[in-house]
């Protein structure tokens, strides 16, 4: 429906129905053995062009228009209400083709260090709105290679598509240098913003699973943050 359009798809219904009339009227003249056919015919052309278009204009908008909600609500349930970015269901399916090549994958696990401070110093409304400038910030850097998505509360996850752990590794670090020296100004408070980042790899995607990344990426971001944050920490490859 909204690849024909309701403009198009009314010509096309009205076109079809008035072939239809006019076979209708045919075998009803032949029937009746009505010689005067003309008249007939004029009435199943006026019917078709006045009763049809109205009827399939309202019934296709309606379809388009239901068409649209359920693209809404398909958007809705995988993307992240805050940050607009994908969720983790998002992720989730993201992670199914890639995941059946025989390719190099990467997930990166991204935690923005003493994030519970700031909003205990600057309040919520501010803690999200630095929460949405870093979001922007990291997607900025990953979106060339892959799918950033919000996982859950400070927490974001990074698939890099064909990505072996030399790059991956580049990658994160290159991302923690830009944060680290990149400041946030928020009204009058002005803030740098450091990341922890765990990073997974798998040599052949093919013989990896996303929750076996993320297990991985998820405990090398906590070895990153026990070592004093601010820093990247590798996962042994998978």
């Amino acid at each position: 429906m909204r690849r024909v359009g309701v403009w198009k798809g009314t010509a096309v219904f009205t076109f079809a129905s008035t072939l239809v009339a006019f076979a209708v009227t045919g075998i009803s003249l032949e029937l009746a053995g009505l010689r005067h056919g003309a008249i007939g015919y004029l009435i199943a052309l006026a019917c078709s062009l006045t009763i049809m278009p109205t009827m399939m204009v309202a019934l296709l908008s309606l379809i388009k228009r239901l068409d649209e909600a359920e693209y809404e609500l398909y958007r809705l349930a995988r993307t992240d209400e805050l940050t607009d970015l994908p969720n983790r269901r998002a992720l989730f399916e993201a992670a199914v083709q890639p995941l059946q090549t025989e390719t190099a994958v990467a997930l990166l696990f991204i935690d923005i260090d003493h994030f519970k401070r700031v909003n205990d110093t600057y309040g919520h409304r501010i803690g999200d709105i630095i929460l949405c400038r870093v979001a922007e910030a990291i997607d900025a850097q990953l979106s060339t290679h892959g799918l950033l998505c919000r996982f859950g509360g400070e927490e974001f996850a990074g698939l890099l598509y064909d990505t072996p752990s030399a790059d991956a590794r580049d990658i994160a670090e290159a991302l923690r240098e830009h944060i680290q020296r990149t400041p946030i100004t928020v009204g009058e408070h002005t803030l740098y913003i450091t990341l922890s980042i765990g990073v997974a790899t798998a040599a052949n995607a093919r013989q990896s699973r996303i929750t076996t990344l993320i297990d991985h990426a998820d405990q090398a971001v906590y070895k990153a943050k026990s070592a004093g944050r601010n820093r990247i920490h590798l996962a042994p490859t998978a």
